[in-house]
């Protein structure tokens, strides 16, 4: 069955985020030479349930399942349709410290479905003696920026006292989705953004917290 465009809509969140872990573990099996994998092979590697994994793959086109499992590079290509993780988006990054500036820089490793094209700071002297390859500008040149180069993904790599502002201007410019790696908690008045907030710093509160109540 070919997953319809209504369907693609309706993937429940959680059934979304374990998609996207399934492809990158089928992704890395694909690189080793592995060619077939069961549901209770992937529920163990990630630590869920067969059962939801099968599940999950009822979103996808189901012509990769066989006796001995999931057809491993048929199934990762039919979540890459699915997910259009074919496409390329344009992103750019807001705050040139030393996370922006990595990942403005990181050449090497690509970031997976997106190509940063610019990057925005508020301070004039960070944009003078930052050193890279892709354009930089001041804050208030994001809407014009991001109309002009057609950017739909915004990756917020510092906080600064402008935040709110900022927040404005990537709207006015049309953004589609924000990636947020600051402490500060986003929430978009505009309903049509999408925001992902990923707080490093509450990731390492958590772990203290897991190792703390299991007694280790």
């Amino acid at each position: 069955m070919i997953i319809t465009k209504k369907n693609k809509h309706n993937i429940p969140r959680p059934t979304l985020i374990r998609l996207c872990k399934i492809y990158a573990l089928l992704d890395e099996m694909h690189e080793i030479g592995e060619s077939s994998i069961s549901s209770q092979d992937i529920g163990r590697r990630l630590n869920v349930g067969s059962h939801n994994i099968r599940k999950d793959m009822g979103f996808i086109d189901q012509s990769g399942i066989s006796g001995t499992g999931y057809d491993i590079a048929t199934i990762k290509d039919s979540i890459k349709e699915t997910l259009g993780f074919g496409r390329i988006r344009k992103a750019c990054v807001i705050g040139l410290g030393n996370l922006g500036s990595l990942l403005i820089n990181n050449s090497m490793v690509p970031l997976p479905c997106f190509s940063i094209v610019a990057g925005f700071d508020s301070s004039i002297n960070t944009l003078e003696i930052v050193k890279t390859a892709i354009p930089v500008y001041p804050i208030y040149e994001i809407p014009s920026v991001l109309k002009k180069d057609h950017i739909e993904v915004a990756i917020i790599a510092e906080k600064d006292l402008t935040m709110d502002s900022t927040i404005e201007r990537l709207i006015d410019g049309g953004i589609k989705g924000i990636i947020n790696f600051t402490p500060v908690l986003l929430n978009s008045r505009d309903t049509s953004i999408e925001v992902r907030n990923i707080d490093i710093f509450s990731e390492f509160r958590y772990m203290s917290a897991l190792l703390a109540i299991s007694g280790k």
